[in-house]
């Protein structure tokens, strides 16, 4: 008998009916936790298909899906970038469902009835069987391809409780709760699959479990997928991500690092020069200010010194990050100096990451605020004096991860200023998202101008410019001058304290001094010197460091460097605490 698999999704022409749009920003906790505007799903499988092999899956892999919406990047990647052969190898076997005029034998007399069609339940799983082609024979569905490395596991977390139970069969029964105390010893009727129309291929006879001693989000595993982990919880909570890496149905999968360690997932755990785990954690960032949040906090989470015990996700080493989001959002983390949209996030981005375009592909250099324009335009600079050409001092030469030589090898990418930016496009459709941008019936039928979502693979480099001692400096220097970004430093600087214009003349110096007891050359300020002339937006890294440290290191700097951004979703986010 075939392996239970997971139901095909209906054609994206049919998710306004069973997958409403309203139910996309809802969050586990309507009072505790906010909700997610602006949310864009992939919903063509051949874009996820392109999406999920470019991740260059690697043996045991372990994905986290943060934002999982209906499912459709989950179907790619449980399959290894293969939803669309495995639609068709669908034969519908978990669905007990009568066909119209069925013929079936009578034993006793012999004769011959037709049976009517069975009525389905409008809740029965999938709600959207009727817009399912019907099956292939056995001898017309493709055959797996071997190539294909799949993932040794998917962990699907998704806020909306709607979308879990109607595209994944989430037992409806077990939600999310403010308690998160939820365990199959505790609830005995998910052992018989209770609130699921079927529980063969769970594992271990449980569905459901807990981290025990800590409180976190229920994991159930999937009845139709054995490398498929359903979870109703929302990565916009600070504690879910490494909370779900703990869990026990989660960290069973991972590679034991430290056998010493004691038993449970600290064996997985591995310090930052340790080689990258197997751990993607895959994200469809809402195109809003929640998305943008999550993003600036996940990369400025990585600041850390190379044998500097991490927090977060971080303790289980580099993991990369791949991540779906909007155009303003792709925009500000590859804009590189010069460029209209270049701000802090651009600055952190290249110094903390590598990075890599993935599709949908489309890149716009110079592109505008707003991420109208689809073409790109020439830099204009405006400084009056240019880079210096000085060898910088404690910028780390890191070589490039694997991922990253083999995508500038296998695709048409290259490398613009600090970043690497594909050269292709992908031409999509308003019908390869959900929502669709446009609902006009003759523009569905027109390319976009450009896709509404665009992917991006951070991983993290293990020497980076950025020491732990002075992230909050980082911090409250680039928010400062970035305010005035077309001024030049000797406009701007005044900006970050009084008197600070006292800091020029070190900024603009030498990095060298000569030690007056031994005789040596030692450094005195990291980074390459800054002409007072140059303007801000038009900084590269070395030259933030160079004002970073020297601002560090001035007696009268600011006791208080954190900004305070109020608001009571602090309170949830925890943010700054990484």
């Amino acid at each position: 008998m075939p392996r239970a698999r997971l139901p095909p999704l209906p054609p994206s022409s049919a998710w306004s009916k069973h997958f409403p749009s309203r139910y996309l920003p809802v969050s586990p906790d309507r009072i505790m936790i906010r909700k997610a505007p602006g949310r864009i799903l992939l919903s063509n499988p051949v874009l996820c298909d392109n999406y999920v092999k470019s991740l260059k899956l690697r043996e045991g892999e372990v994905v986290i899906e943060s934002y999982a919406g209906v499912g459709a990047l989950t179907r790619s990647l449980i399959s290894g970038g293969d939803s669309v052969g495995e639609a068709k190898r669908w034969d519908g076997s978990k669905l007990d469902v009568p066909a119209e005029g069925e013929v079936t034998t009578s034993q006793g007399s012999g004769k011959s009835v037709i049976k009517k069609k069975k009525k389905r339940d409008p809740k029965e799983f999938p709600i959207w069987l009727e817009a399912l082609p019907p099956p292939l024979p056995e001898a017309e569905r493709p055959k797996e391809d071997d190539k294909l490395v799949k993932p040794r596991l998917v962990v699907a977390s998704e806020g909306s409780s709607e979308l879990l139970v109607r595209a994944f069969d989430y037992p409806s029964s077990h939600m999310h709760t403010n308690s998160h105390a939820v365990t199959s010893s505790s609830n005995p009727e998910l052992e018989s699959g209770a609130g699921s129309s079927s529980t063969e291929g769970i594992s271990n006879g449980s569905t459901i479990t807990d981290t025990p001693g800590r409180s976190g989000p229920p994991i159930v595993q999937s009845p139709y997928e054995p490398n498929l982990l359903l979870s109703h919880s929302t990565s916009y909570v600070w504690s879910t991500l490494p909370l779900l890496l703990e869990n026990p149905l989660v960290s069973e999968h991972l590679p034991v690092y430290d056998a010493s360690a004691a038993p449970g997932p600290e064996t997985t755990k591995r310090p930052w020069k340790a080689p990258e785990p197997p751990i993607t954690l895959v994200a469809q960032l809402p195109d809003s200010s929640i998305g943008e949040q999550l993003a600036a906090q996940w990369v400025g989470s990585a600041v850390g010194d190379p044998d500097q015990q991490r927090t977060w996700i971080w303790e289980w080493g580099r993991l990369r990050l791949a991540l779906l989001c909007g155009k303003s959002l792709y925009d500000r983390i590859l804009a590189k100096p010069g460029d209209i949209i270049n701000c802090k996030l651009s600055i952190l981005a290249q110094a903390l990451f590598d990075i890599v375009p993935l599709p949908p592909y489309h890149h716009v250099q110079n592109v505008d605020k707003q991420s109208k324009f689809t073409v790109d335009r020439p830099v204009k600079y405006t400084s009056l004096a240019p880079k210096s050409n000085a060898k910088p001092i404690g910028m780390p030469t890191s070589t490039p991860s694997d991922f990253v030589t083999a995508s500038l090898s296998a695709t048409s990418e290259g490398l613009v200023g600090e970043r690497l930016v594909g050269q292709q496009k992908t031409i999509t459709y308003p019908g390869d998202f959900w929502p669709p941008p446009t609902t006009s019936t003759k523009a569905k039928a027109k390319p976009l101008e450009r896709p509404p979502l665009l992917g991006l693979m951070l991983i993290p480099k293990i020497e980076t410019p950025i020491l732990a001692a002075q992230k909050d400096t980082w911090d409250y220097v680039m928010r400062r001058l970035f305010v005035r970004d077309t001024m030049t430093l000797k406009d701007s600087i005044p900006n970050l304290a009084f008197g600070a214009e006292i800091l020029l003349k070190r900024i603009q110096e030498d990095g060298m001094q000569i030690d007056e007891k031994t005789g040596e050359n030692k450094v005195k300020w990291r980074g390459v010197p800054v002409d007072e002339s140059r303007v801000i937006r038009e900084l590269h890294v070395e030259e933030w460091l160079r004002i970073v440290d020297v601002f560090d290191k001035w007696a009268f700097k600011p006791d208080n460097l954190i900004l305070d951004s109020g608001g009571l979703d602090e309170n949830i986010r925890e943010l700054g605490q990484d």
